[in-house]
């Protein structure tokens, strides 16, 4: 069982984060208060909730949205919102785990994301703040330059634009004190908080149904369709896709992924607010990795520090140290104090062995009860792909990601042993 406690917001994550301070909780989204009808249910509210939503609207269907929080108030409120096609796992290690194609095939589609997201969205997007940056990806010290220089050579023969930077150039351009890293053309971030709450604004003016505050107790098999238990109510569901982050876990009887902690800051404005603003997404090969990011109105993030999660009080017990310890880090970055801190904030979430995510039906379950399981840094680029993937699985067609991006890698003795008539969680 994992171990999750109270069926609160922190669960995953602190009480105080950036994106929620800074927008407002908004007003207050309206609960279950029937028992009704879908075609399609949704558990969870979050930005993966979000863009599948969206993706199925095209499609006519009837869509119920349910989430134990209201809209974006999970770890959706506490993401970072670093967009990258740059996948935790190195391509020249995904190399190793998946062989060439299909990890050749996991970056390609990550790199997609952009455009994709990018053509479906821009009104949106322009006012989640979405912008366009180029990501620094740095060796922490001299014996990891020549592993990322043949990283940087796979990339360049996949026809990414990428390039080495040296010390005195990183040094010159973003004051950065590291003995190399590879540069990449291809990167953005966003105000997540804004994304979500926008996207579902949309998805209601087109007969999506969200309802806040309705936890899912269970889901019970009925006849060909499901029953979503949600108090006394009851929610039909011909489909359903748990999109709930990590504690979708509970939904699945195969343990894919573990949970842990990350820990991340914003600094108050700079005085040269440019400086942030130009910042690309600078991150480390090491492990735990650092990572630093500006915002709009020219701040610093800096994130990371991750550990093994074991409490929701544990992880707040950790926040004080975790933060100077990112504190420590920036300075050993740039040779110069951290600018004060404004917020800080600690949260949880699940990461695969791989680093991709998992998405649609769970081999030896029901295929009508699909998940979105969009872990580790690239949670938002995967969710792109999840919407499509998603709708495929619910018109009954493959979709080309399906052995990448699905179940289907699950070794055998990690997957289901039988279809799951009855399924209990909360989320």
């Amino acid at each position: 069982m994992w171990p999750f406690h109270r069926n609160n917001a922190e669960n995953v994550r602190s009480r105080e984060p950036y994106w929620l301070l800074r927008n407002g909780i908004g007003a207050a989204g309206t609960a279950l208060d029937r028992s009704l009808e879908c075609d399609v249910a949704i558990i969870g509210a979050g930005i993966t909730g979000a863009l599948v939503s969206d993706a199925l609207i095209e499609t006519g269907l009837r869509i119920v949205v349910l989430d134990a929080r209201d809209i974006a108030q999970g770890s959706t409120s506490a993401s970072t919102a670093l967009l990258q096609y740059e996948i935790d796992t190195q391509l020249t290690e995904l190399t190793k785990l998946l062989g060439a194609v299909k990890a050749l095939r996991a970056y390609a589609a990550c790199a997609r994301s952009f455009q994709m997201l990018e053509s479906r969205m821009p009104e949106l997007l322009t006012l989640a703040e979405y912008e366009r940056r180029d990501s620094l990806y740095l060796a922490p010290d001299d014996r990891a330059v020549s592993e990322l220089k043949i990283e940087l050579a796979v990339r360049q023969a996949m026809g990414l634009h990428v390039s080495w930077i040296d010390a005195d150039e990183l040094q010159r351009r973003f004051g950065c004190r590291r003995p190399g890293g590879i540069l990449s053309s291809l990167g953005a971030q966003v105000d997540p908080f804004r994304l979500t709450r926008g996207l579902f604004a949309g998805a209601v003016r087109h007969g999506v149904k969200v309802f806040a505050r309705s936890r899912v107790d269970a889901i019970d098999a009925a006849g060909e369709a499901f029953q979503l238990r949600v108090g006394v109510h009851t929610v039909n569901a011909a489909h359903v896709v748990v999109c709930a982050g990590y504690e979708s876990l509970r939904f699945l009887e195969p343990e894919v992924a573990q949970i842990n902690n990350t820990f991340a800051l914003v600094t108050e404005p700079l005085a040269d607010a440019a400086r942030a603003t130009g910042l690309p997404l600078i991150w480390e090969s090491a492990q735990p990795y650092t990572y630093v990011r500006g915002t709009r109105d020219g701040r610093l993030i800096v994130g990371g520090e991750d550990v093994p999660f074991k409490s929701p009080a544990a992880r707040e017990a950790l926040l004080p140290r975790q933060i100077r310890r990112l504190s420590a880090k920036y300075e050993q970055l740039f040779g110069e104090p951290l600018p004060k801190v404004a917020y800080s904030w600690a949260g949880s979430f699940a990461e695969t062995k791989d680093g991709l995510p998992f998405i649609g039906a769970v081999p030896g379950m029901n295929p009508r009860l699909q998940f979105a399981l969009c872990y580790g840094g690239n949670g938002i680029t995967y969710s792109v792909h999840a919407g499509e993937m998603i709708r495929a699985g619910i018109e009954g067609r493959a979709h080309e990601l399906d052995d990448v991006f699905g179940f289907q890698r699950l070794p055998t003795s990690l997957r289901a042993s039988s279809p799951h008539d009855h399924q209990t969680a909360s989320a």
